[in-house]
């Protein structure tokens, strides 16, 4: 499986994407710091508290890599299917379903890893600039870092799952258009909020909804032993 992993990456050279990830990281800090500026300029508090500004930070990072991780479904999946370029890979002496898993994999390993490092990264930034400006009053307690760890952590698996929900779609109808557009739906239904409160900080919703996404991408490639290459 690790050399099916490894081919992937290396066939769709995927390493490209780091650019992404970076200019995403860059982008992030540098809503931070317009919040910061836009909001001191006219004499109010910026953040309210490190679970404020965890969540503000936890909501960007999650958006932007669930959207990610479709365009790496059209790549992974529907392009192959659209080009038929699939049918070649099957024709290898490996069974379809591990070649699918692998793809899975790579898209499962992205989200998460993209989403809990961002978090971490930018996270970390904020607090370093937090010592320097003391924007924020309340200090850094063990209790604010273990829960908000957790929380990213959660958030991380969370989202890897739910990443996989657009490859069902995509998969149905065979469709670049509709795979990008159910991701950004999702994000908009979970990273909504509303006096500081969003569906995805109820830990029920975001661990059904990876069960929701682990179902689709079962559904999605049950049958790729016997389905014909439409």
């Amino acid at each position: 499986m690790l050399k099916l992993l490894t081919l992937e990456i290396r066939k769709y050279h995927l390493w490209r994407y780091m650019k992404g990830v970076i200019i995403a990281n860059i982008c992030f800090f540098a809503l931070l710091a317009l919040i910061y500026f836009m909001e001191t300029k006219d004499g109010n508090v910026p953040f309210d508290s490190y679970d404020m500004a965890f969540s503000i930070i936890g909501s960007a990072v999650r958006s932007t890599f669930t959207v990610f991780a479709a365009v790496l479904i059209t790549r992974l999946f529907l392009e192959e299917y659209k080009t038929k370029s699939i049918s070649v890979l099957f024709m290898y002496p490996i069974k379809r379903q591990k070649i699918m898993l692998s793809k899975l994999l790579v898209i499962v390993i992205f989200t998460f890893s993209t989403i809990l490092l961002s978090n971490l990264l930018i996270g970390g930034i904020f607090y370093l600039m937090n010592q320097w400006l003391h924007f924020l009053a309340e200090p850094m307690s063990m209790a604010i870092f273990a829960r908000n760890m957790i929380s990213i952590l959660i958030s991380s698996i969370a989202s890897a799952g739910i990443a996989l929900i657009p490859l069902y779609i995509g998969m149905r109808r065979k469709s670049v258009p509709a795979t990008l557009v159910s991701a950004v739906l999702i994000v908009g239904m979970t990273s909504a909020t509303s006096n500081d409160f969003s569906m995805f900080s109820i830990t029920a919703v975001p661990v059904s909804l990876a069960l929701v996404g682990v179902l689709s991408a079962y559904l999605s490639l049950r049958n790729v032993e016997t389905a014909d290459i439409a």
